[in-house]
């Protein structure tokens, strides 16, 4: 079966960025595309989701509360975190926080393609 990995992240070009690099993996994963982390919180009810890929900082909600939302409701589904303003300690609070991953921008889209897949 098909995994759904669904990418969070308010910026659209971004969002579209990852879609297209991430397409050459359509036979083992497939991408569904969430604006901030409310529309993903919807489409997390709505879909079978196999792993989360957020943003940080985001309007609405960002990807701290969506991290804490999922590991409450979905336990079982793993989230990398990606982020623009890396820093040691939003690592440590990310991964305290429940996330497998925890990638700085820029990134290869291998990298990020290779954590999920692992």
């Amino acid at each position: 079966m098909i995994r759904k990995v669904m990418i969070v992240d308010d910026d659209q070009e971004m969002l579209v960025s990852l879609k297209e690099g991430l397409e050459r993996y359509s036979e083992i994963f497939r991408v569904v595309m969430a604006e901030d982390g409310l529309i993903a919180v919807d489409k997390l009810k709505k879909n079978a989701i196999s792993l989360v890929v957020s943003d940080l900082k985001m309007p609405r909600m960002d990807g701290f509360t969506l991290l804490a939302h999922i590991m409450e409701h979905y336990p079982d589904i793993p989230v990398i975190i990606i982020t623009g303003y890396s820093t040691p300690e939003m690592e440590r609070l990310a991964r305290e926080g429940g996330a497998v991953g925890y990638i700085g921008k820029p990134f290869m889209i291998q990298d990020l393609a290779r954590k999920i897949m692992t």
